[in-house]
């Protein structure tokens, strides 16, 4: 009954196996790049940001309005005139109606800056805002393809972890096994078998607790990757072969100011600077140009589709209005002060952040190195405990050793296999921030 049992489970598991393609790391970045709501919402603020230099441009085009009134009045205001105009005496003033009841007009209404220097400046600030957009966006891809990488190998070191618990599993089974036998045929003590049936049961809830994290981990990558949580996803198992390559891999290639975030500074900078040119060009004078053409109606009674002597009368009118800022109680002098205050601090965090992206790369590389070196041993600690393992459960069997020293040899071996776990968990992130620090996650 065991045997079928297994046989159907193993079936099983080929048929999953078969139903589903293993994610590789790239495919899970490529899916995550492309699906990112993130990315999305950071794409619509670029497009937002983008549509803003269009409107910097039009403060530079004409605008043409129309216009159009209707007014009657129940009575008209009367307005004093004096007496002398019609040959009166000097000093007497008469009441007079100097309008019609009813009046209409329509107009149109151009107006043209000739010369606006915040204007222009606002059309260029524009324009860096949106770099300023495109390099969220690239901070936004490097932080999700980061994360992503970092899902993936911690599901790597997780399914690692379940393979060296279910080889423990197998081993505790017949450990257990045997001494069962060895009861049976009293060479052995019911406590025996009690010691490794707790220490088998704890394999198995090792075993549980394993594939518990693997589904958190799985559930992180299915977020990151924007694809449903019902989804069943397996990804690829690695080598973990590639280490020694990047462990000697050297920095000369690194460029700090190229990195996005002494990009960001850089662009931060401009837009203050742009923002102290504009401040600056307040004290310059502006000048616009202003044209109209409209026409009036007048009539006694409240008919608007008619008019007195049957007639529209036009009126029209060019102008130019020149506006000289003259004083302002030295407001923008000190608001340019600001702004270069501010200039001068984000030239002091260009070069913070140049020392700190160096600094990063030095240490990700130092580290990577160590974790290497620290891999290497844990590989051997490991072969070398699985090896006195082995040994001593085929003393054990043969009654050549106690019970007691098969259970430390087993113990040293787990406690050889979490080492190992740790040591491939952390040279994989060491990999992950050197690609991070020299600003090599996204591959152009």
């Amino acid at each position: 009954m065991k045997k079928s049992v297994l046989i159907i489970a193993a079936f099983c598991l080929v048929l999953y196996g078969q139903a589903q393609t293993p994610y590789t790391l790239k495919q899970c970045i490529d899916t995550a790049l492309q699906k990112s709501l993130q990315l999305k919402s950071d794409r619509y603020d670029l497009a937002k940001t983008q549509a803003s230099i269009g409107q910097a441009y039009s403060s530079l085009l004409p605008t043409l309005d129309g216009s159009a009134s209707y007014q009657y009045y129940f009575k008209v205001q009367e307005q004093l005139i004096p007496t002398s105009v019609f040959g009166g005496p000097a000093g007497k003033y008469q009441a007079a109606s100097l309008s019609t009841p009813q009046s209409k007009s329509v107009a149109l209404q151009l107006n043209q800056t000739l010369f606006n220097a915040s204007s222009l400046i606002a059309l260029k600030a524009a324009k860096v805002a949106v770099n300023i957009n495109q390099l969220q966006i690239q901070s936004s891809k490097e932080d999700l393809v980061y994360n992503v990488s970092a899902t993936y190998y911690n599901i790597q070191s997780i399914l690692k972890q379940q393979e060296l618990t279910q080889s423990n599993l197998a081993i505790d089974e017949s450990l257990l096994g045997v001494t069962s036998d060895q009861f049976k045929a009293g060479l052995a003590t019911q406590t025996d078998v009690d010691r490794l049936t707790v220490t088998r049961d704890n394999t198995k809830a090792t075993l549980q607790s394993n594939l518990n994290s693997l589904e958190k981990q799985y559930n992180m990558l299915k977020v990151l990757m924007n694809i449903p949580l019902e989804s069943n996803i397996v990804v690829m198992q690695d080598a973990y072969n590639d280490a020694a390559v990047l462990a000697n891999q050297p920095t000369g290639d690194f460029d700090p100011a190229r990195k996005t975030n002494y990009l960001q500074v850089l662009e931060n900078k401009r837009v203050a600077d742009l923002q102290r040119q504009n401040i600056k060009a307040g004290y310059l004078p502006t000048l616009a140009l202003g044209a109209n053409y409209g026409i009036s109606g007048f009539n006694n009674n409240a008919n608007p589709f008619t008019n007195l002597n049957s007639t529209w009368y036009p009126s029209s009118y060019v102008s130019l209005k020149l506006n000289v800022p003259i004083f302002d109680g030295f407001n923008k002098k000190y608001q340019v002060k600001q702004k270069e205050a501010d200039i001068q601090k984000f030239d002091v965090q260009a070069a913070q952040t140049l020392q700190q992206n160096s600094k990063d790369v030095a240490d990700a590389y130092a580290d990577l190195k160590s974790n290497h070196i620290t891999l290497q041993n844990q590989q051997r600690n490991l072969l070398l405990a699985q090896k006195v393992l082995d040994d001593i459960n085929t003393q054990y069997k043969s009654g050549l050793v106690k019970l007691t020293d098969a259970i430390n040899a087993q113990n040293e071996l787990q406690t050889a296999q979490n080492y190992y776990i740790t040591a491939l968990i952390n040279i994989k992130q060491a990999e992950l921030n050197l690609k991070k620090a020299k600003g090599n996650l996204i591959q152009q």
